[in-house]
């Protein structure tokens, strides 16, 4: 199991895209403020700037950071499609 901590600045609409467009299921969500969500052996822990208990050893954490995961997939065209016609809502 690997786990995954991004800062998000709305952890609603980042549940959503996650959920939606790359099929992860939703396991703990505190509206606003946090969620953990599951795909495979990724649990992917979504916090608002400043939520939880996150330190500030590098500063005030903030969305947009360095941390990265790859999505494993047999239709590539298909999730690239349906990310697109997310983006354009």
């Amino acid at each position: 199991m690997v786990s995954v901590r991004y800062i998000v600045a709305d952890v609603n609409e980042a549940v959503a895209f996650y959920r939606d467009n790359l099929d992860f299921k939703i396991d703990k969500h505190t509206p606003g403020k946090f969620a953990a969500l599951l795909r495979d052996d990724l649990t992917l822990y979504l916090s608002a700037p400043g939520a939880g208990s996150g330190g500030q050893a590098g500063g005030d954490p903030k969305p947009g950071g360095w941390n990265r995961f790859m999505i494993v997939t047999n239709e590539v065209d298909v999730l690239i499609e349906r990310l697109r016609r997310a983006d354009h809502g």
